[in-house]
């Protein structure tokens, strides 16, 4: 069954990958002369789908190392870390030639958001201006999106930047009566897919911001 489910999960991220990949600005414009950016990876060893899912293989390689490896070769981050939780985790990561930030058992938690778990990382390192957070369930990453992001941060002066698909899916919604409901579209006009722009999605690769995004709010 572990074997199965690798398998499906590793279709799955290629299926994703096919998708084209944009990079959205968010926010305002303020450039920062010579900002530093630091990359993170979040690592927790509790996966409750894939157990260390960040240990898995492809074609002989860790997602975790994999990510690692195409962070230092961009070379320009400041510095290249990975918060977890687990000790298996923690000496691929090293191997790997990533620095390690312990996380908590709050912020490894099942319930706790990605969020919490960057904040903590930049409350115990308060001079880093700027945080590339990375995800190595996003196995083909390249050089060519960080490269984009990375210029539209330090170059451009965005304060935030993340990665997305474009999806052309039509979606519906049930109502309270069971009935069902388009959302993204009028039904008496469905639209044609050359005709339409269709919607951006996260596709959850990596999310670029500021410290002003992420310490707005210190809870």
């Amino acid at each position: 069954m572990f074997i199965n489910k690798c398998l499906f999960w590793f279709s799955f991220l290629v299926l994703v990958m096919w998708v084209y990949i944009l990079l959205v600005p968010v926010s305002s414009k303020s450039k920062i002369k010579d900002l530093q950016i630091t990359a993170l990876i979040l690592a927790r060893g509790g996966s409750k789908g894939i157990l260390l899912k960040n240990l898995a293989l492809v074609n002989n390689k860790t997602l975790i190392s994999r990510t690692i490896s195409v962070l230092r070769e961009f070379s320009k981050f400041q510095s290249v870390w990975v918060s977890t939780d687990h000790e298996s985790i923690v000496r691929e990561a090293r191997l790997s030639g990533a620095r390690i930030h312990t996380r908590s058992r709050e912020s490894a938690a099942d319930e706790a958001s990605s969020l919490l778990a960057v904040k903590e990382f930049a409350y115990h390192h308060p001079e880093i201006p700027a945080i590339a957070l990375f995800q190595c369930t996003s196995p083909f990453l390249t050089l060519f999106p960080i490269e984009q992001a990375y210029a539209m941060m330090t170059d451009l002066g965005y304060d935030s930047v993340f990665s997305v698909t474009t999806s052309y899916k039509l979606r519906w919604t049930f109502n309270s009566d069971f009935s069902v409901s388009p959302l993204n579209f009028d039904l008496t006009r469905r639209p044609r897919r050359q005709d339409w722009d269709g919607e951006l999605i996260e596709n959850g690769m990596f999310y670029c911001y500021s410290s002003t995004c992420y310490r707005v709010d210190s809870k």
